[in-house]
């Protein structure tokens, strides 16, 4: 039942951290979990994906964990997603593995979450044979808004990004009220510091704090330089995939190649709108993102607005039902660049991207500050703002459903799409990517030689390490995004004083240091 589902999980999650004795799954075919992953599992034997030191949970545990969630289902069958209706058309590249020949893997979605799973399977996995295959036709510049990284800027670094001439440190974050009130002030070094035996995935090796701010297209500018020429393949938007009847390979159709594809693994990072999700979760099972009744209006200019000497601060503010966030990040060619986001409730069901005009949306959120008492700080940048974009804030809330099916495996938003109001999407997504290579790694995936068992234990491995920690952020990130737009006069009364009691307990402390370092 449920119950038994959320203490397996939890279980999984809050496991010791000392290394679990090793352990060998072996496959019998009588076996009723897909290709016999739970049927036998011996302590002694020595397979890396059944055991690792630093807290992994045991092959054992994770058969059971994946019988008691559901997570493994008989492989046998046939699951096919189309975005085009009708049978694709030519015959698929066939790659079959071989012991010879290295595993040919695709990634689907070229955002920090898809670049990072390309660079930590390279890396960390021992792989060669990976594509990144994107819609859009290039990444463009000056598109998008500005990204936080924590943990996620120091396993980018240890993958060979080189960030340096980009970001731009983050070192405090005030919330104060448009009275000028301090809410709470957290100090991100001494937060570092303080709970250091905990906190070495936000350190870089030099001993600096890996919290950072990073326009999203010098950061994407990074990752495709770290990867080889030609791995990123642009204009090729996923038109449909579909998996094998023997559960070893995933067939893609791509707008813009002449013909199918087949793969040894796809990894689907593709965003909230994931084309390939319902491969995974089921035509029936699967569930359109949520909105959550909040949008955001965005406004980028170059530096210059903010106050002299704040750069390396995020800055809160809070008015009547409106909640804005401003801040500096590093861009393109060494420049800074300054951000505001204006959130506000707005209950009338809207598509995630519904308003590009930056006229009509630069007026809206002037005389939405102005409004709300906003002062010369924040509108002094958004004044000066050259683009501006609004998105609705949509969210994929996680249940204990599968995130992958055969080999076929989904990534960051795809999977898990939350509010924006703790920073941590794309820290997420490459802690996914990390966190999913180090598994294949552990189940030999790079040999060609790997078991169907271990590369299945190696995936519920993945969703077992992952699904709680995002599970948590998510729902945090989402409840405070409700808290910090509370409507009228008694709502901004209960938001202020909420705020005030976290930081002075130093709750408010320790929510961000939850989700800023690494669960991988």
């Amino acid at each position: 039942g449920l119950k038994c589902r959320l203490f397996t999980m939890a279980l999984a999650w809050v496991l010791p951290g000392q290394a679990a004795p090793t352990a060998s799954i072996r496959h019998a075919p009588n076996a009723q979990t897909a290709g016999g992953v739970a049927s036998a599992c011996t302590a002694g034997d020595r397979s890396e994906v059944c055991g690792r030191a630093g807290g992994f949970p045991s092959a054992a545990f994770l058969a059971a964990a994946a019988a008691g969630t559901g997570l493994l289902r008989r492989s046998t069958q046939h699951y096919r997603h189309r975005r085009t209706t009708g049978r694709a058309r030519g015959t698929a590249v066939k790659v079959v593995c071989h012991a010879s020949r290295q595993p040919r893997v695709a990634v689907v979605g070229a955002g920090p979450g898809g670049l990072a799973t390309a660079l930590a399977l390279r890396k960390e996995a021992g792989l060669d044979d990976v594509t990144v295959f994107e819609r859009a036709p290039a990444l463009k510049p000056a598109v998008g808004g500005g990204v936080q990284l924590h943990a996620g800027c120091a396993l980018l670094e240890g993958l060979g990004v080189d960030l340096r001439p980009w970001r731009n440190p983050l070192r405090r974050i005030r919330s104060r009220a448009v009275d000028g009130s301090e809410l709470l002030q957290l100090d991100l070094e001494a937060l570092a510091k303080k709970f250091s035996p905990f906190t070495d995935s936000i350190v870089l090796p030099d001993g600096e704090l890996a919290s950072c701010t990073v326009m999203r297209d010098a950061l994407l500018d990074s990752m495709v330089r770290a990867l080889p020429e030609g791995s990123v393949r642009f204009g090729r938007r996923l038109d449909a995939v579909e998996l094998s009847a023997n559960g070893e390979s995933a067939t893609c159709c791509f707008d813009g190649e002449a013909s199918p594809l087949e793969f040894d693994l796809v990894v689907a990072a593709d965003g909230i709108c994931s084309s390939a999700r319902r491969a995974v979760t089921g035509e029936e099972e699967d569930q359109d993102p949520r909105y959550t009744g909040l949008r955001i209006q965005y406004g980028v200019r170059e530096a210059g607005g903010r106050p002299e000497g704040c750069e390396d601060e995020a800055h809160q503010w809070f008015g009547e039902g409106v909640y804005s966030l401003t801040a500096t990040y590093g861009g393109l060619g060494g420049k800074r660049y300054e951000m505001i986001a204006v959130i506000f409730r707005d209950e009338r069901p809207t598509s995630e991207n519904t308003d590009w005009d930056t006229t009509e949306v630069r007026e809206a959120c002037l005389k939405r500050l102005t409004d709300a008492g906003f002062g010369r700080e924040v509108l002094n940048v958004a004044e000066g703002c050259s683009r501006f974009f609004e998105l609705g804030v949509c969210e994929r809330p996680l249940a204990l459903t599968r995130w992958h099916r055969g080999r076929l495996a989904l990534l960051g938003d795809a999977v898990h799409a939350m509010p924006p109001f703790l920073g941590q999407g794309a820290n997420q997504a490459v802690q996914d990517a990390v966190c999913l290579a180090r598994w294949l790694k552990s189940a030999g995936f790079a040999s060609g030689e790997a078991s169907g068992a271990a590369i299945e234990a190696a995936f519920v491995g993945y969703t077992v390490q992952r699904l709680p920690p995002t599970a948590l952020i998510g729902f945090e990130s989402g409840f405070l995004g409700q808290i910090e737009t509370l409507p009228g006069a008694p709502g901004s009364f209960v938001r202020d004083n909420f705020f005030r009691v976290m930081g002075k307990t130093g709750i408010a402390g320790l929510v961000f240091l939850n989700a800023a370092i690494a669960r991988v």
